[in-house]
């Protein structure tokens, strides 16, 4: 499937992408890349920047939200948390 990016309050960037398409690698081989993950960027008004992550895994809608003041880092939290929700939900599958 694919990475759909959405920026809103801010510049479109290129360099941003490549760098969310890289932290998703291990993500995308996790999921065999079956599913599609949404990500929303959006600068807050307080110079701060809220990541939200969404994906429909097993036909079950998976979320993530971060916000930290440097973008990578709130990406960076963003990706882990999913992928931690990701694991978690392939293992309850795997056990049932």
């Amino acid at each position: 499937m694919s990475i759909h990016v959405s920026f809103k309050n801010m510049k479109h960037s290129e360099a941003v992408k490549e760098h969310i398409h890289e932290l998703f690698d291990d993500l995308l081989k996790i999921t065999d890349n079956k599913y599609p993950f949404h990500v929303h960027l959006t600068r807050q008004k307080d110079e701060s920047y809220h990541v939200g992550i969404n994906c429909s895994y097993q036909q079950k809608m998976l979320a993530s939200n971060s916000d930290d003041k440097n973008l990578y880092k709130a990406l960076a939290r963003g990706v882990d948390s999913m992928r931690t929700q990701i694991i978690r939900k392939s293992d309850k599958l795997k056990a049932s």
